[in-house]
């Protein structure tokens, strides 16, 4: 009670504000009178500046806290618009409306305009961060996933997974709107070329999902409509033999526009594998060596389609898509075991286990979007409607323990047949009660349906052919539904910024049912989420900016299956029906300086998570462990993030981001009662280099620090990128050569002990990896963000 009396205070407080001196406006195209986002508005007094903002989605900006009765000067600069330079501006007593500044886009043939600067990489506002995508050459035929290599805490592990600070518990928003996809997955579906920016909310406030523990990656992509038919191009290869294709079409009516692109990959990587592992069951020790190669291909393809209409008070808009993509593993490990009792041996043996893994499905999906202002104050309602079908969906897997002779000695394959629905409604309302004070309010609506069946063979070497295990098939049916509301109130005074809200009346249910009537479940939560954001701007372009969030991880379906799939013969794996969702609270404490030349950050964090989720690993059957999720305890993480930016002569930027942070495990599952800490850091130095006018090198080191787990550790590793790109055609033709892992130095080393198992696994990729990409644009097709990068999956075969 006392919490939300103190919230409820909180939403009174900004009807007691009064009005400071200020500027604010909204930026739009001058054509389509569209509103144009990340436009960089400087304010000028006395030919100094004074400060500097970015246009938020719906255009607006706003300077506060300055002198009244004073004369400034505005200018608005966006890549492909004239520059907007403004009149004499004279403050009064309250906050001065410029209205609508609309800006003029560059013609062909005026003019030849070229724009030598570089943007900021990194902004950061109130609830959220920016990462500027065009910064990174080595994403020349990448994805996100390339793109946010250069962000602070961003950790690629062995099989190419995305985690932030040590989670890899995060949620993917496109174009504000969530992924029909999960964590790096949805990551890896985005093309490099399409994205504009990245967003990086830690500490989400009440109006997004609570689902991710780490926060929200928002993937904003291009939306650059031209009355002509513009577009791209682009294709990428790679010494492993992987490829992109992407090309994108758009074109600007009166009042319409349209969009229809394609997008098609086969993105390989392949390792080296190596581990030595010893279980004990019932007294028999089985030790195993085992080496060889591990090779994947992640595979995509779609096509998507989009129309919308702008109205004079009310924009519609239409997306549709549909696609095919998977991924297939293969691995051939050769295995020395040896088995022994009481330091007798009594079995020796050499096998090799052959593996094959294919997951895939096809999908469609539409969504359907309005957008409604009632005035240019900032008065909204917005509605939108998704929905989802993943058909032809299966999970294959198929692994076989052979003699030298490659004869089949032991064998199982596996099938899992499903079907997916995907519903989201949301409803969502912004009214703005003063000039800087806003309150927005709305209802969402999320649906997920799972079901399928499992089914399994067995190999039975007297009669040399697999038979079924009747005893192993399972039917499943999964659905969630969560309906959510939430309110927020968002105001500034003078040079203090707030917003604080709570998504409360948060009501999910969750029904799990199985042939397996032992793991039959049924849960209802009822769960209030609040959120919190302060900001003080200092002089001198100095900001410090304080945010709470209160988050949630919802155990996914694979987490609860309740029968046993194989990784490998001797690496199975089951899902616990009663595993719990994770809670948790994330403080942060940021700290930002801009100067002319360089912009420095530090931000202070810290994140407590209540009934985490892990992994556990244990002996199964003689030289066999099992893998299964379970809630391990409660985990902590403390530390601080530096970042800076540095532009050190005309033709040379450099980067430096560092992370240090102190992560404590209370493992539950821990039979001495000690619990796992450790200190995490790492460390990349990034650089690029101009040479004349269509030429840039870039230079990157990186540096992964040790980590703890709940049964282990990693160890460091460190490796060198470089790309050069070359710009032809007066820059609509660009080529990227990227070299990844250019001294071959990446290595991969994790450990596993218990009382019944020891685990020590090494992985070195087989890189370096060279690519080349050739992007060519047409028509004056905006370049926002399409200097791209390589991937960063360096590993493969990590699960072991």
């Amino acid at each position: 009670m006392r919490t939300l009396t103190s919230i409820f205070l909180l939403l009174l407080l900004p009807l007691t504000l009064s009005a400071a001196p200020g500027v604010k406006g909204k930026v739009i195209d001058g054509k389509t009178r569209n509103p144009l986002e990340y436009a960089h508005v400087i304010l000028y007094m006395n030919n100094e500046v004074i400060s500097e903002a970015m246009s938020e989605t719906d255009g607006s900006f706003l300077f506060e806290n300055l002198q009244a009765e004073t004369d400034y000067m505005l200018i608005v600069r966006l890549v492909g618009y004239d520059v907007y330079s403004s009149t004499p501006v004279r403050t009064n007593g309250s906050v001065k409306d410029l209205g609508t500044i609309p800006m003029r886009q560059l013609e062909i043939g005026l003019q030849e305009v070229e724009v030598v600067a570089n943007k900021k990489q990194v902004v950061y506002k109130l609830d959220k961060r920016l990462i500027e995508a065009s910064s990174n050459l080595l994403a020349a035929g990448g994805t996100a996933v390339d793109i946010l290599e250069n962000t602070p805490s961003i950790r690629v592990n062995a099989e190419g997974e995305v985690s932030f600070r040590g989670s890899s518990g995060f949620t993917v928003y496109i174009d504000g709107k969530p992924s029909i996809f999960s964590g790096t997955q949805a990551l890896e579906q985005v093309p490099a070329y399409q994205i504009q920016n990245i967003e990086i909310i830690t500490t989400p406030s009440a109006q997004y999902d609570t689902q991710g523990d780490t926060g929200i990656i928002n993937i904003i992509t291009k939306k650059e409509y031209q009355a002509d038919i513009s577009g791209f191009v682009n294709v990428s290869t790679s010494t492993m033999g992987t490829w992109v294709t992407d090309l994108f079409l758009t074109k600007q009516n009166k009042s319409s526009h349209w969009y229809i692109g394609g997008y098609a990959r086969q993105h390989k990587r392949e390792s080296d594998f190596e581990q030595e592992k010893t279980t004990i069951v019932n007294d028999t020790i089985t030790t195993s060596h085992s080496t060889g190669p591990r090779k994947s291909n992640g595979y995509y393809y779609s096509g998507k389609a989009g129309w919308g209409y702008t109205a004079p008070k009310t924009t519609y808009k239409i997306d549709m898509e549909a696609g095919y993509g998977g991924v297939k593993r293969k691995g051939r490990l050769d295995y020395e075991e040896e088995r022994s009792t009481q330091s007798v041996v009594f079995e020796k043996g050499a096998f090799r286990s052959l593996d094959d893994f294919d997951i895939h499905e096809t999908y469609y999906q539409g969504n359907l979007s309005a957008n409604h202002s009632f005035n240019e104050e900032g008065h909204i309602l917005n509605g939108s409607f998704y929905l989802k079908y993943g058909g032809n969906a299966l999970e294959y897997f198929e692994s076989n323990l052979m003699d030298l002779k490659n004869n089949r000695q032991q064998g199982h394959r596996a099938w899992e047949d499903e079907h997916r629905w995907t519903v989201r409604g949301n409803l969502d309302y912004v009214l703005p009660y003063r000039s800087t004070g806003q309150i927005k309010t709305g209802y969402q609506y999320f649906s997920y349906l799972e079901d399928g069946d499992y089914s399994m063979q067995f190999w039975n070497p007297e009669i040399q052919q697999f038979y079924w295990r009747d005893d192993i098939y399972n039917t499943f049916y999964f659905q969630q539904g969560i309906n959510s509301i939430y309110a927020i109130v968002a105001d500034s005074y003078r040079s203090f910024d707030f917003q604080v809200g709570v998504r409360g009346g948060e009501h999910t249910r969750q029904e799990l049912k199985s042939s397996q009537e032992w793991a039959n479940r049924l849960e209802k939560r009822f769960e209030f989420f609040p959120s919190a954001h302060v900001g003080l701007n200092l002089p001198k372009q100095q900001k410090i900016l304080a945010s709470y969030s209160r988050r949630t991880n919802r155990p996914e379906l694979y987490f609860m299956e309740p029968y046993i799939t194989y990784r490998d013969y001797y690496t199975a794996e089951i899902g616990n029906p009663d595993i719990r969702p994770e809670y948790i609270n994330s403080f942060e404490l940021n700290y930002t300086y801009n100067a002319e030349d360089y912009t420095f950050s530090a931000t202070a964090f810290h994140r407590n998570r209540k009934d985490k989720i892990e992994r556990l690993r244990v002996p199964y059957m003689a030289g066999v462990t099992l893998d299964s999720m379970a809630n391990v305890g409660h985990d902590y993480s403390t530390g601080v993030e530096l970042s800076m930016n540095w532009q050190v002569v005309r033709a040379w930027n450099t980067q430096i981001n560092g992370n240090l942070f102190h992560y404590k495990v209370e493992n539950e599952y821990k039979t001495d009662g000690k619990n796992e800490k450790s200190t995490n850091y790492d460390m990349g130095w990034y650089n690029t280099l101009d040479v004349g006018k269509s030429t840039r090198i870039q230079l990157d080191g990186n540096f992964v620090g040790p980590s703890v787990t709940t049964q282990g550790k990693t160890e460091s590793f460190w490796y060198f990128n470089m790309a050069v790109r070359q710009q032809f055609l007066r820059q609509k033709l660009i080529g990227t050569l990227s070299f990844r892992d250019m001294f071959h130095t990446a290595r991969y080393a994790s450990n596993i002990t218990t009382s019944d198992l020891q685990s020590y696994t090494r992985i070195k990729p087989k890189y370096p990896l060279i690519t080349f990409t050739l992007s060519y644009t047409f028509n004056q097709f905006k370049l926002r963000g399409s200097n791209n990068r390589g991937s960063h999956d360096l590993f493969e075969g990590t699960n072991h």
